[in-house]
């Protein structure tokens, strides 16, 4: 389990990754490409296993100008025993000017990040500061308009699943996104992943956040979104009262429009509609009764 690491270590610790030489290498360079170009996602994960975190790592750095060999390595990278340790390589790849390497490489990162628990951190002798440097380097990726909005979501969302596999080691100072600044971030969709990331039960300052995108973001996809995460905790037996203090009078308006809105997902609908649940007002009821009944197909 640990190979994967040693060598890795070594590799970084020799300076830029070189390029391996020998039949071997040479030969699973081919038959990862070759999966790739055949839309094989069977044979890109084998291969990509086989091959290592190593010969990824350099495959991902775009060794010798091969564009096929880095796009196939970020589609296998998730697959790769040890795979947490390519998450240095994917960042770098993900602020490629190429937008394919750039989506496919932050793609892989979520899905390291998201397969990751303390207990994956122990095992594989992940050093807490090694992962906060990670959630550091992914929340800067993130936070750059200049990037695609693909690639900072991907980002933000591996940003996300870091900080919660390191649990108690986490300090404010490991914060994957700053909540301010995405809330307002030009692209909506960004600003959505942002609220949908957000972990149960929400601070007064981040409730407030939600409640205020609740009320006043443009974007209705959004703005249900944000109604979720604040009202994802009355399940969980959090008060009711500093909710609907939050969300006032102008979100609850809002948030009745949005739950009756048969446009918007009906989960999300169902989720945000706690609120109104617990409001008890004629209006939230009238509201709650556009609902699908469970079990209702249409």
């Amino acid at each position: 389990m640990r190979g994967g690491a040693v060598l890795l270590a070594a590799t970084l610790a020799a300076g830029a990754p070189r390029a391996d030489t020998g039949t071997e290498s040479s030969v699973e360079a081919d038959l990862l490409k070759g999966a790739f170009l055949a839309g094989s996602s069977d044979e890109v994960e084998r291969t990509a296993r086989n091959a290592g975190v190593r010969r990824l790592t350099i495959a991902l750095a775009g060794a010798a100008g091969d564009r096929v060999l880095a796009l196939a390595a970020a589609d296998g990278a998730p697959f790769a025993e040890d795979a947490v340790w390519l998450l240095p390589a994917l960042v770098t790849a993900a602020r490629a000017p190429d937008r394919p390497l750039a989506v496919r490489a932050a793609r892989a990162a979520a899905r390291i990040a998201g397969a990751l628990d303390s207990s994956e951190l122990v095992t594989n002798d992940i050093p807490p500061d090694w992962t906060r440097a990670r959630i550091h380097e992914l929340r800067a990726l993130a936070a750059d308009s200049a990037r695609w909005v693909d690639v900072r979501v991907s980002a933000l969302e591996a940003a996300a699943h870091l900080r919660r596999a390191l649990e108690a080691e986490a300090g404010p100072a490991d914060a994957p996104y700053d909540l301010p600044a995405a809330a307002v971030d030009p692209d909506p969709e960004l600003r959505r992943a942002a609220f949908e990331l957000l972990g149960s039960p929400l601070t007064p300052a981040e409730l407030a956040i939600a409640a205020n995108a609740v009320a006043a973001d443009p974007d209705r996809v959004v703005a249900i979104a944000a109604a979720q995460a604040a009202c994802d905790g009355l399940r969980f037996g959090d008060p009711a009262r500093p909710v609907l203090a939050a969300l006032g009078a102008r979100g609850l308006l809002r948030l009745r429009a949005l739950v009756a809105d048969k446009t918007l997902s009906p989960g999300a609908r169902l989720g945000a509609a706690r609120c109104l649940a617990v409001d008890g007002s004629s209006a939230s009821k009238k509201a709650l009764a556009t609902l699908p009944r469970r079990g209702h197909h249409r």
